[in-house]
């Protein structure tokens, strides 16, 4: 039995507060990685990045990019999804909600927003797979009795 995660597990893996990383290609060539919180709709990654950040300007440049999302603790489960970037404008307030809703305690998620309104305004990126490889180590016996220490 290999380590890849069926579809179904793959949309359940996705569904969860697990923290991503986008690496973009900076001008000259050279990766740029970053944290950030994702959702998976319609078979498709969004991301909301800051309006201006160097994410953006990446991606203005080159809309190449590549993300992991994966656990920090034994057995280990993740996803590599690499594709194409778009920038589709301004975050919507629902949108916002849902990042929010997954990430955060209900109780925390209205003061955050009213938070990120006054701060910072967020683009968001839609990504669309061209390829996705995952993982998951508890399919494998002696992996799956590890746990982090």
């Amino acid at each position: 039995m290999g380590t890849a995660m069926s579809s179904q597990e793959l949309e359940d893996f996705l569904s969860e507060s697990n923290l991503a990383r986008i690496a973009t290609v900076k001008p000259d060539g050279s990766p740029h990685v970053t944290p950030v919180w994702c959702l998976w709709e319609d078979n498709r990654l969004l991301i909301a990045i800051p309006k201006g950040s160097v994410k953006e300007r990446n991606i203005l440049h080159n809309n190449k990019v590549a993300v992991t999302i994966d656990t920090d603790t034994a057995p280990h489960r993740g996803v590599i999804i690499e594709g194409t970037a778009e920038i589709e404008g301004e975050v919507s307030e629902e949108t916002e909600r849902k990042f929010c809703e997954k990430y955060l305690n209900p109780e925390d998620v209205d003061e955050y927003m009213r938070y990120a309104h006054a701060k910072f305004k967020s683009v968001l990126l839609r990504i669309r797979p061209e390829r996705i490889i995952s993982w998951d180590y508890s399919k494998v016996p002696i992996l799956g009795k590890l746990r982090s220490k």
